[in-house]
């Protein structure tokens, strides 16, 4: 048994198209929506990051 009859025998079935249009659909809807909502996602993300180690105050930097 050759190699190249080897790997085709063990390898993964090859997508269809339709399958990979989908896939680049389904990517591209995601990208989409978090680039729509990435101000609200990233003042999420500071909002958590204040509640899980709040700033020091002026005095307390100074200090």
């Amino acid at each position: 048994m050759s190699f190249a009859d080897a790997f085709t025998m063990y390898s993964l079935p090859l997508l269809s198209i339709a399958e990979l249009v989908r896939g680049a659909l389904v990517l591209s809807l995601v990208a989409s929506l978090l680039m729509f909502f990435r101000p609200l996602l990233s003042g999420l993300v500071r909002a958590l990051v204040l509640t899980v180690r709040p700033r020091t105050t002026r005095r307390q930097r100074t200090a």
